[in-house]
């Protein structure tokens, strides 16, 4: 199919930032996609976001001259030939991957609106998978970078409701939410994906949710708690990186512990070869984030029980999907995940689905941009349940992959 025209927009995040929007046509079929924000990227993510922050028409940016005379009236192979073209574009014109992922995802809808295909099943096709639901993972009380000051805190401290229905497991949430702000017993801010609860250190918090008989997920974020030479600090003390790992495993001990990501700098690899057969043996995942990036360069075994999954540190479709397959071919689980600054875009709730990703996390249930992303999983939750949509996917005509 021909790209029969491409407009670039600035559109706001759901931190009231700027961020990217695309719209392209393949032989007038449109299709439309956005690029989430991140409040602070990862130091070893490659693609990073460039966009000035204009807001509305972007026609005439140089983004857009560049993206013009490279795809208005080319008629790419497929995914994997626009994606390659976009990275390459990229990496000599510095684009961006809010850019460059806008495009991708916006070809993506196109083709599968063109081949007459939801676009789960569209990138099952892509990816040779099976469609699957994920299990939630439910951002409850946010902290470290997104707390303001910035806290020495875990950055996300979740819930992790019971598999194998998901319209219980949000009703669990929305039940867990309005009991934790009635016994914070004063007033509770909605940070950009859960709550800050000013004055309320962890134990408080994993206390509350314990109460709520649930399995727990935490977010560590240990690249932003380093302290010297692989040290961590932690609600006004330091750690070295074994002492950081015994404060995990007895947390993990003490409470219902079922989830841990990024519990130490990507750099501080030991302490990662260390602690993973320690936390299995407590029954913990142990994931990685900022450790992959999404980068399937960086995939391997050893260091972790499961891949975060993010299109916007990936910058593609294509790169997304590369790094789930090397995660599944070093025998990983996959989780996809949000960012703080989010569109209404549910296309990483199709990507969980497709992929038949373990986990998902949008944030919690409070803000729109969020909860667009549960209504989009609920419609998920019935297309995967007819008869039709257990059949194997067909992979697109028009892909290489």
């Amino acid at each position: 199919m021909r790209v029969t025209g491409l407009r670039l927009r600035g559109i706001l995040d759901s931190r009231a930032q700027a961020t990217v929007e695309a719209e392209l046509r393949l032989d007038g079929i449109v299709g439309r996609g956005s690029c989430a924000v991140a409040i602070k990227p990862g130091r070893l993510e490659r693609r990073r976001q460039v966009h000035a922050g204009a807001l509305g028409d972007l026609t005439g940016s140089p983004a857009d001259r560049v993206l013009h005379d490279a795809l208005t009236g080319s008629q790419p192979g497929g995914q994997h030939e626009l994606d390659a073209l976009l990275r390459d574009l990229d990496d000599r014109h510095n684009l961006g991957a809010d850019i460059t992922l806008a495009v991708s995802l916006a070809h993506a809808r196109a083709s599968a609106s063109a081949a007459g295909l939801p676009l789960h099943r569209w990138i099952a096709g892509l990816a040779g998978t099976r469609p699957a639901l994920p299990r939630l993972l439910v951002n409850v009380f946010s902290g470290g970078i997104h707390h303001q000051p910035r806290a020495d805190s875990f950055q996300q401290v979740m819930i992790v409701p019971p598999s194998g229905d998901l319209p219980a497991g949000i009703q669990v949430a929305l039940a867990v939410y309005a009991d934790c702000e009635r016994r914070a017993g004063r007033p509770v801010i909605s940070a950009s994906s859960g709550l800050l609860t000013p004055g309320r250190d962890t134990a408080w918090q994993l206390d509350t949710l314990s109460a709520a008989a649930v399995s727990i997920g935490i977010d560590v974020a240990a690249e932003h708690l380093a302290a010297g030479e692989r040290g961590y600090r932690f609600e006004g003390r330091e750690y070295p990186a074994a002492g950081f790992a015994d404060l995990l495993l007895g947390l993990a001990g003490s409470y219902r512990i079922e989830y841990l990501e990024d519990p130490f700098d990507p750099a501080d690899i030991p302490a990662w070869e260390a602690f993973l057969p320690a936390a299995r043996a407590a029954g913990v995942t142990v994931v990685g984030d900022d450790l992959f990036v999404t980068d399937h360069d960086r995939v391997r075994g050893g260091l972790a029980d499961a891949l975060l999954l993010k299109l916007s540190q990936a910058g593609t479709l294509t790169a997304t999907l590369q790094a789930a397959r090397a995660a599944r071919a070093a025998g990983l689980k996959l989780a996809v995940s949000h960012r703080s600054g989010e569109t209404e875009d549910c296309a990483m709730c199709d990507l969980a689905v497709a992929v038949g990703a373990e986990f998902i996390k949008v944030g919690g249930p409070r803000r729109g941009d969020r909860l667009a992303k549960y209504n989009q999983l609920l419609r998920l939750t019935e297309a995967v349940g007819r008869q039709e949509e257990e059949r194997p996917c067909p992979a697109p005509a028009s892909s290489s992959e």
